[in-house]
C-alpha cells in the first residue's frame, strides 16, 4: 500500500464518481473548511498500481503542537474489503505518526438500516456487523449508535425519494400536512430562489441557528460551490397583498354562510329535529367568522406595515451527482404559525423532482420516534418525516488513536466544556 498526495483535480475526479461521494469530500468542501480555520490536504491509496480509493482530511492543532485528521463522512474505499481496510489504517498512523497527528476521526456514510418515517425498520444491511469488526479490529474506536446529535454529522437523516411521480409523493403525505400546505399559500407564503448571492440576508435567519458559524464560512460555501453551480440559496417570504385578499374572501365568505344558517335558524318552517344540526353549523360558523375576523385585523396589519411582501425565513442547499442536501433553514420565530418549514420543503421537493434528481436529503432527525418524548425537537422532525421519508441510519463515528496519551488529553477537554 503506497500513500499519495493528490491535488485537487485528481482527487475530485475519483471522489466524485465513488459509491460514498459526498459533497463533503469534495474540494469545494475543503476550500470552505479553511474559513473555520481548517488546514486540508488530499490522499489517495494506491495498490497495485492502481487507485483504490482516496481521502480528503481536514486538520488543526489540538495541543501544542500534535494535530487531529478529520475525514469528513469518511474514507472513500471499501469498506467490505478487510485487507484494504488494515492497509490503509497501518499505512496512515505510519504517516501522521511522523507527523505529529494524536488521532483520525471518520464517520463513513455506511448504512446500518433504513426505516420509515414512524421509525420502524423496512432494510437492515447485511454487512454492517462485518464492516463494524474489521474497523474494531484495525483499532477504530467506535462512538457508539447514538440517537441524537453527538457526532460531528447527523448519524440519522430523512430522505425524500423524488424517483415517483409528483402525484404519488403528494398523495403519500397525509392530510394534516396538506391542510397545513394549503392554508399556508393562502396565507401568502411564497418562495424564492436567490439568483444573487445575497449572503447578507441570508445570515440574518441561519445565523442565529448554529451560532458557532460566521458569515464569512457561509460566504465561503457560497464562493466554492456556486463555480459548479452547486448550491441554490432560497428566501421564506410572506406576500402580504396576497395574504389580504384572501382573508378577506374567507370572511366574506363565512359571513354569507353565517347569514343563510341564521336565517334558518329562525325559519320556523323548519323540523325541530333538523334546527338543531343547523344550530350546531351556525356556532361553528360562529367560530369561524371570529377566527376570519382575526386573521383579517392581523393580515391588515402586516399588510400595512410590509406592503407587498417581507421575508420571514430562509435556506440553502447543495446539489451532489443525483441528490440535494437541505444544509440548514431558518424562520422567524413569530411566524412559524405560518408552518413556512412545510411549504419550504415541498417546494424543494417540487423544484428538484423536475429538474430530474433522484432524492433530496432533509438533513439530521433525532432517533427518538415517540412523539410525546421529542420534547424540543418536535418542531425538527414533524416537518422533515412529513413528507412520507424514510430514515437513513448511518453507522456512527470512529476515532483511530495514534497517540494515546495526547488522545486521552483532549478528551478530557472536551468533556470539561
Amino acid at each position: 500500500m503506497k500513500i499519495v498526495a493528490l491535488t485537487k483535480e485528481e482527487f475530485d475526479n475519483f471522489a466524485y464518481h465513488h459509491k460514498y461521494s459526498t459533497y463533503y469530500q469534495t474540494s469545494a468542501y475543503a476550500e470552505t473548511s479553511r474559513y473555520e480555520g481548517l488546514n486540508t490536504f488530499y490522499i489517495g491509496f494506491v495498490q497495485d498500481n492502481e487507485l483504490v480509493g482516496v481521502t480528503l482530511f481536514l486538520h488543526k492543532t489540538i495541543y501544542l503542537y500534535y494535530k487531529y485528521a478529520y475525514a469528513p463522512r469518511g474514507f472513500l474505499i471499501d469498506y467490505t474489503d478487510s485487507k484494504l481496510v488494515k492497509n490503509v489504517t497501518m499505512g496512515l498512523i505510519n504517516l501522521l505518526k511522523k507527523q505529529h497527528y494524536a488521532f483520525i476521526k471518520i464517520d463513513p456514510p455506511i448504512i446500518c438500516s433504513e426505516r420509515d418515517n414512524k421509525g420502524n425498520i423496512i432494510y437492515f444491511s447485511n454487512t454492517i456487523n462485518q464492516i463494524l469488526d474489521t474497523l474494531k479490529s484495525n483499532s477504530y474506536i467506535h462512538m457508539g449508535f447514538n440517537k441524537y446529535f453527538e457526532n460531528y454529522k447527523p448519524r440519522l437523516n430523512a430522505f425524500v425519494n423524488l424517483t415517483y411521480d409528483l402525484e404519488k409523493i403528494y398523495s403519500n403525505i397525509t392530510s394534516d400536512v396538506k391542510e397545513k400546505i394549503e392554508n399556508s399559500v393562502k396565507s401568502g407564503l411564497e418562495i424564492s430562489l436567490d439568483t444573487t448571492g445575497n449572503i447578507d440576508e441570508l445570515y440574518k435567519f441561519i445565523g442565529t441557528k448554529n451560532k458557532k458559524r460566521r458569515k464569512r464560512y457561509y460566504q465561503g460555501m457560497y464562493n466554492n460551490f456556486s463555480r459548479n453551480n452547486a448550491i441554490d440559496i432560497f428566501f421564506v417570504n410572506i406576500n402580504t397583498d396576497k395574504y389580504l385578499s384572501n382573508m378577506k374572501r374567507n370572511y366574506d365568505l363565512e359571513a354569507i354562510k353565517n347569514d343563510e344558517l341564521a336565517s334558518m335558524v329562525q325559519d320556523m318552517s323548519i323540523a325541530s329535529s333538523q334546527k338543531q344540526l343547523i344550530l350546531n353549523d351556525k356556532m361553528k360558523s360562529d367560530e369561524m367568522l371570529n377566527f376570519y375576523k382575526n386573521e383579517l385585523i392581523y393580515a391588515t396589519n402586516l399588510s400595512r406595515n410590509h406592503p407587498d411582501y417581507f421575508t420571514i425565513g430562509a435556506g440553502f442547499t447543495i446539489k451532489h451527482n443525483n441528490g440535494v442536501e437541505l444544509i440548514i433553514d431558518s424562520y422567524l420565530d413569530e411566524y412559524l404559525k405560518f408552518n413556512p418549514r412545510y411549504v419550504f420543503i415541498w417546494e424543494l421537493i417540487k423544484k428538484y423532482k423536475n429538474e430530474g434528481f433522484m432524492y433530496i436529503n432533509l438533513n439530521g432527525v433525532v432517533g427518538n420516534f415517540s412523539k410525546d418524548k421529542l420534547g424540543k425537537y418536535k418542531n425538527l422532525n414533524d416537518p422533515k418525516l412529513s413528507f412520507n421519508s424514510t430514515i437513513i441510519e448511518y453507522i456512527g463515528e470512529f476515532d483511530l488513536v495514534i497517540n494515546d496519551r495526547i488522545y486521552k488529553k483532549y478528551k478530557e477537554e472536551i468533556e470539561k466544556k
